[in-house]
């Protein structure tokens, strides 16, 4: 578990706003009955139609979005590799054990379907930002690296590789993992971690170096390790670290397990130490993270689901229809207040546009020499924005 620090810190600024010129995004999505709240990191050089990769970054039991933004400074990172981050909020429930948090469900025993979260998730970051699928990954601290192990294990088809920070699995977990490929694992665990155990729990988990061990088998991978020392450059942090490399496996997979000798329950050189646990300095856990997942493209990933919606409730009566015999698009409303007619196609180029300064009750648009195909109709209007899909 993240242990509670002061919050009392500025980051970025949040905005619910979905504008490109802002590099940290609150939003939110409705999924099983739930309002997911989620926050996305888009790195200053970034264009609508780019196709970049994108991070999973999440929290660990009890924390939020905006303590593993700060403790990992991921998205620091982010901005100078260029990629995407998405940072997800768990939901609150009491486990079975008693304890109650802000939580993600690798076999936790609630009822939060995360693993559909997530999943849905992809497809949402996918069509608002023309997310890379080939590499979309997943790190996380303590609770989220056992979901990052859960969905290396179960969603194998579009996770790409992950890394587990002071995280580990149940046993009824590693029982349903039955990934459809090799999948990359990079393990980072401390001996002294006093949460997530190093030598595992009786009948109940693994032990770490045992999780290990299951991802080279499953990846096939060459063994025994290839054992790098990393320099002990912060002499006064009570910890050392040896690096284990797993390669060769099935699909140029791999597996890296760095244990941090006397290490805590904490993340390798994050910008505080928390306190009565040792934290190593002699590594960046997060540029460590992103060397790895750097490497590797999904060999066949799943498609992609565009999600397209009403984004306002208050825009009704909006209609866009494409008629094929005329070469015209036409948008009507009944409130006649149409001020903006936008078209992109699905990297995101805009390939039609009108603007106008008085609000309109129907707008027509010459189609031209466009293809046909799948493309994305935004109508801005005098009360919100309206989003549909339009077939040519």
């Amino acid at each position: 578990m993240l242990q509670k620090f002061c919050t009392s810190f500025i980051i970025f600024l949040f905005s619910i706003s979905i504008s490109f010129s802002q590099q940290l995004i609150n939003a939110t999505i409705s999924y099983d009955g739930e309002t997911r709240e989620y926050s996305v990191f888009l790195p200053s050089t970034y264009q609508a139609g780019q196709s970049l990769p994108m991070v999973f970054n999440l929290h660990g039991f009890g924390s939020n979005t905006t303590e593993q933004i700060f403790y990992t400074s991921l998205n620091a990172l982010a901005q100078t590799e260029n990629f995407i981050t998405v940072t997800p909020q768990g939901l609150v429930r009491t486990t079975p054990t008693g304890q109650t948090g802000a939580h993600w469900n690798a076999y936790f025993g609630t009822d939060v379907d995360d693993l559909g979260f997530l999943n849905l998730l992809i497809d949402r970051v996918y069509t608002d930002y023309n997310i890379d699928l080939a590499r979309v990954y997943s790190t996380g601290m303590s609770n989220g690296g056992f979901m990052s192990h859960r969905l290396a294990c179960e969603l194998s088809d579009r996770i790409t590789a992950i890394a587990s920070v002071a995280g580990g699995v149940f046993n009824e977990q590693l029982d349903n993992c039955s990934p459809s490929r090799a999948v990359p694992v990079m393990q980072i665990h401390g001996t002294n971690d006093g949460i997530v155990d190093y030598n595992g729990i009786p009948l109940f988990a693994p032990s770490i170096p045992e999780l290990v061990g299951h991802w080279v088998d499953h990846n096939n991978c060459s063994t025994p390790a290839d054992t790098i020392e990393i320099a002990n450059i912060s002499t006064t942090d009570n910890s050392t670290v040896e690096k284990l490399e797993y390669n060769n496996g099935d699909d140029d997979s791999k597996v890296w397990f760095y244990i941090v000798d006397n290490g805590g329950h904490t993340w390798p050189d994050a910008l505080i130490d928390l306190p009565g646990a040792v934290t190593n300095h002699d590594f960046n856990a997060s540029e460590h993270i992103w060397e790895f997942f750097s490497q590797f493209v999904h060999p066949n990933p799943a498609e992609g689901t565009m999600i397209l919606s009403n984004k306002n409730i208050f825009v009704e009566n909006i209609k866009v229809v494409a008629r094929s015999i005329t070469q015209e698009l036409a948008i009507t409303s009944d409130a006649s207040d149409i001020l903006n007619v936008r078209i992109f196609d699905l990297l995101g180029r805009t390939v039609l546009e009108t603007n106008s300064s008085e609000a309109q009750q129907e707008v027509i648009l010459e189609i031209g020499n466009i293809q046909n195909g799948i493309y994305v109709a935004t109508v801005k209007t005098t009360s919100g924005i309206f989003t549909t899909k339009v077939l040519f």
